[in-house]
Formats: C-alpha cells, structure tokens, sequence
C-alpha cells in the first residue's frame, strides 16, 4: 500500500487577500491612478487592522488628519473615508482575523489589457 502525497495549499497572497477585503472598492476608480488611490485606503485600512484593537481608533484618526491635510478634504469626503475605512477594516476582521501582515508598497500594473495588483509586504509577530 502506498502512501499519497498531500499536495500542500500555497498560503495566499496578500495581494488576493487585499482584493477580496476590498472588493468593489478599488474598482471605484476610472483610472489607474484612482485605482491606486483606493489601493493605497485598502492596504491603510488593512494594516490598521493589524493593529490591536486599542491602537485602532489613534491610527484612524492619524490616518484621516494627514488625509485631510494631503487632500484638503471637505467634512463631508472625511466622513466617507472615514466609513470606508472601518467597513475595509471589519471585512478584513471577518475574512482574516489571524492574519497579521503589514502592507509596505502596494500598485497596479496594467498587463496585456488586466490590471494586476501588486503588494510588498511584511509580517508582523
């Protein structure tokens, strides 16, 4: 009797990960570089959810003041991203509570008519 080999399962990438978070989100962009943009919100709100949970709402707040500086945003565009950037963070809780990886570099890469996401990043234990 032989033994079969189990064929072991590849981790997922982050980058599919991040997709499925944000799914829908980064396709609200027409462009590339608006792509980019939501990209760059998905993988902030990502690493926010890394954080514990006492260490959250500093880093969204941080995150939202140097939004509004950067962008110089209205009320009511930090109200959204704000939104936006807690329902990323409790979908990346729901889908991968346990994964802890922090998101350094993140694009899209336009290939033979596809857009292809592509992500640095480290773990964190």
């Amino acid at each position: 009797m032989s033994k079969k080999k189990r064929k072991s399962s590849k981790p997922e990438k982050v980058s599919a990960m991040i997709l499925k978070v944000a799914e829908g989100y980064i396709d609200m962009g027409e462009s590339i570089e608006e792509k980019e943009n939501y990209l760059r919100c998905a993988c902030s709100a990502w690493n926010i959810a890394c954080l514990p949970l006492t260490k959250r709402e500093t880093a969204i707040k941080q995150y939202l003041e140097q939004y509004q500086e950067i962008n110089k945003a209205d009320e009511n565009e930090r109200k959204a991203l704000e939104e936006n950037i807690r329902l990323l963070i409790k979908q990346k809780d729901k889908l991968y509570p346990d994964v802890k990886t922090e998101v350094m570099n993140s694009r899209i890469d336009h290939v033979n008519g596809e857009d292809h996401v592509i992500v640095a990043s480290l773990r964190m234990d």
